[in-house]
């Protein structure tokens, strides 16, 4: 699955708009993206549902795989998952945030 760079600020505007429904759909889609690092064969599917319906633990698990796939691919990245797992429980929006500019850094 291929990266899809996004800009932050846009998609925190239109999760507002939206009333929370794009924050969704971003969610999901950067679940499975995240995964794709480590295995382009796994869809991410698991991952996607679980960050936009449990996002402490959907991060949580796709930080894990995503730090896997970027050591694996010798591409410098330090391996968050706990920090996801905190913030998350508090402001899911920030792990958002955080893991869609790890995937902007890999599209750069």
């Amino acid at each position: 699955m291929a990266i899809r760079k996004r800009n932050i600020i846009t998609c925190l505007l239109l999760s507002l708009i939206t009333c929370g429904v794009y924050a969704i759909y971003w969610a999901f889609m950067v679940g499975r993206e995240a995964v794709s690092v480590k295995d382009e064969e796994d869809s991410g599917l698991l991952e996607g549902i679980l960050c936009a319906m449990v996002p402490f633990l959907g991060f949580f698990l796709t930080e894990k795989k995503f730090a896997a796939g970027c050591a694996d691919r010798g591409i410098e990245h330090e391996n968050r998952s706990v920090l996801y797992l905190i913030v998350g429980l508090i402001m899911p929006f920030i792990d958002l945030c955080i893991m869609q500019n790890d995937l902007n850094k890999l599209v750069d």
